[in-house]
């Protein structure tokens, strides 16, 4: 039942940010907020179930991908409050609804198992980093949209007008990418200290996608920050940054789970 007031708080927040795009206007806040919020709550309560079991964790693929959604909507219903990010609602939250949906659907078997509290902490950081960057990602794809549409003359599409200004969409893309570097490189240290041994034949493959993720991360905010990179060429590369990102993490996760059988 609470899986589905999720679904539910989701998808009527998502339809306000989508109406708000289509009349071009900032929604409403409070439709906007209380039914995510809500359904944040409910999520919260499902995942302390579903996640939690026995004291022990079941972290499969789906379950991952849960916790991530969760993580993405809660850091955007917060951080929403005092930046504008009304234009990530529109995206955001239907495709939180449909994950959601997918998770119910498709059930997954997976043995909940014990972990030590640096290996929690190392899992917790990897998700919130991953969440994060998925923010800062969907920021890219919109500017470089925004970039494009510039370049174009394009200046009376609704999206356009719907979103905050260039400026303002750089600026909140590297506050984003800022938090997510440190966060990856917390995770990343983290896995050094409390995890066996990284490069192990079914860990290999995920720490060299992820160290080549923060290499891309770690190039372009140095580049941003000391050689004025900005526009196509930041969104380019947090988006090439991202997508390794997700092969390291849900890609790996799911060929290990799925194809080979393995628990990751």
């Amino acid at each position: 039942m609470l899986i589905w007031i999720a679904i539910l708080g989701y998808f009527v927040s998502g339809v306000v940010a989508l109406h708000g795009l289509y009349r071009v206007q900032i929604p409403d806040r409070r439709a906007l907020f209380w039914p995510a919020t809500i359904g944040a709550l409910a999520h919260l309560s499902t995942l302390a179930s579903e996640v939690i079991v026995s004291g022990a964790l079941q972290i499969g693929f789906l379950n991952a991908a849960s916790v991530i959604t969760f993580f993405v909507v809660s850091v955007l219903l917060i951080s929403g409050r005092s930046k504008p990010l009304h234009s990530l609602f529109a995206f955001v939250f239907p495709a939180a609804a449909a994950i959601m949906v997918v998770a119910v659907l498709a059930p997954e078997d997976y043995v909940p198992r014990l972990y030590q509290p640096g290996l929690v902490l190392h899992v917790f950081l990897s998700m919130l980093a991953y969440s994060v960057i998925t923010i800062a990602t969907v920021l890219a794809i919109l500017l470089d949209i925004q970039n494009r549409q510039l370049h174009r003359h394009h200046l009376d599409s609704r999206l356009n007008r719907f979103l905050p200004p260039l400026q303002t969409m750089e600026r909140l893309l590297f506050e984003w990418l800022m938090i997510g570097f440190v966060l990856l490189t917390a995770a990343m240290v983290s896995g050094g200290l409390f995890v066996e041994n990284l490069f192990a034949q079914h860990l290999v493959h995920k720490t060299v996608l992820t160290i080549i993720a923060w290499f891309f991360f770690a190039t372009l905010l140095f580049g941003h920050f000391y050689l004025g990179w900005r526009g196509s060429m930041a969104s380019r590369l947090t988006i090439i940054g991202f997508v390794c990102l997700m092969l390291a993490f849900f890609g790996s996760k799911f060929v290990l789970e799925y194809i080979l059988g393995i628990p990751s």
